[in-house]
């Protein structure tokens, strides 16, 4: 089979999503390509300019992909996210995404882009959506925590009734867990809200997707 076929030298491109960078900061791609389609006496040299993309811009759905992801799932920034519709408490909805992919969890916030990523694949595919669980957790004497594992290392101001004084009342005399959801305003912005974990909600799993080749 002849490569050039599918890959022409002459016409590789690259789609990056997002924003494109100020054209001193494109980073300049080379290939030798000669070697890869037999042509080891007249190596064809082939230079790209590839500009460089403002990762804020991911989140938007109009740049949407499956990647190494599975069927029905979304990558972004290396992971694998999927937006469930049906209504679950929290611990449920963390077994089924744990039986959905190997890896499998509740969606850790990194980011307040990632937190917008979330936002609008929620509201992609369920227009109604207001509201939906993530995979974090809090209870008396301890700090936010994802189910993934993950560090806590962002956490969105203003902090919300997560870690609002009436709820950390209730949790300190009753030692209950607040799971953490995101509200979804009118204008499109996903606020952190701690919730009763029993409260039935949508929510979206995330994987890390094995890359190893085969």
């Amino acid at each position: 089979m002849d490569l050039r076929a599918y890959f022409p030298a002459t016409n590789i491109s690259f789609l990056i999503s997002g924003k494109e960078l100020p054209e001193n900061k494109s980073r300049e791609r080379r290939f030798l390509f000669g070697n890869i389609f037999g042509e080891k006496n007249n190596p064809s040299r082939v230079t790209n300019k590839v500009p460089v993309f403002d990762d804020s811009s991911l989140a938007d759905p109009k740049f949407f992909c499956q990647g190494p992801c599975r069927d029905g799932w979304i990558n972004y920034n290396g992971q694998c996210y999927l937006y469930v519709p049906d209504q679950r408490t929290w611990e449920e909805a963390e077994g089924i995404c744990q039986r959905q992919a190997i890896g499998g969890h509740l969606t850790s916030i990194s980011s307040p882009e990632h937190n917008d990523f979330l936002v609008n694949l929620a509201t992609y595919h369920g227009q109604k959506t207001a509201q939906f669980w993530t995979g974090g957790s809090h209870r008396k004497g301890s700090s936010l925590r994802w189910t993934d594992g993950s560090v806590a290392n962002f956490i969105q101001r203003p902090v919300s009734s997560l870690l609002h004084a009436v709820g950390e009342t209730i949790n300190s005399i009753l030692n209950i867990r607040i799971c953490l959801k995101l509200n979804i305003s009118i204008g499109g912005q996903g606020n952190w809200d701690g919730s009763d974990c029993r409260k039935k909600l949508p929510f979206i799993c995330s994987y890390k997707p094995d890359l190893t080749p085969p």
